[in-house]
């Protein structure tokens, strides 16, 4: 498993000149060159589509309270594939194409989610007790009286204890 990253670092180059030798024999050389250029430039356009959709997404997954996780990484994903296709090779720009398709996006995305964990922080907004929208800035507050807590302080030390916060 810890060989698998540098074969596919040293490999996947060595496919790609293969794939550009390949490919030249068959269309030839101004045509090979056309292909790579309408690749980076269909990967630039879809990152532009398809990322400014994902953002929406997440915004409107936030506005209504719900886990933006799923579409953060599918956000990453379309980044990637993005890359993929920008980069010169006919092997990346298939691997990018299809983390363009959102069946596939879906499928790698539920299976990195088994694998990761994703923090999301609050949306700025929580829900009172009588169901009306109330902003909430900060972390949460949990407001207790003098008779509700304790402080242990260290024998002999009568300074508080350090803000764990500010570090």
């Amino acid at each position: 498993m810890r060989f698998l990253i540098p074969l596919i670092l040293l490999g996947l180059p060595l496919a790609e000149i293969a794939g550009f030798v390949v490919v030249g024999r068959e269309v030839g050389v101004p045509m090979t060159l056309l292909l790579v250029f309408l690749s980076a430039v269909a990967g630039v356009v879809l990152l532009r589509v398809q990322g400014i959709g994902m953002l929406r997404r997440v915004q409107e997954a936030a506005r209504m309270g719900n886990d933006p996780g799923i579409d953060v990484l599918g956000g990453a994903l379309i980044f990637l594939a993005a890359i993929l296709l920008i980069v010169p090779g006919f092997i990346s720009d298939v691997i990018g194409l299809l983390l363009f398709l959102p069946p596939v996006r879906r499928a790698i995305a539920a299976f990195l989610r088994t694998r990761l964990t994703i923090f999301t922080t609050g949306t700025g907004f929580y829900y009172s007790s009588s169901s009306r929208r109330e902003e909430h800035r900060g972390p949460p507050v949990i407001d207790l009286d003098e008779d509700e807590f304790s402080r242990k302080e260290k024998d002999g030390d009568d300074s508080p204890p350090p803000n764990r916060l500010s570090h």
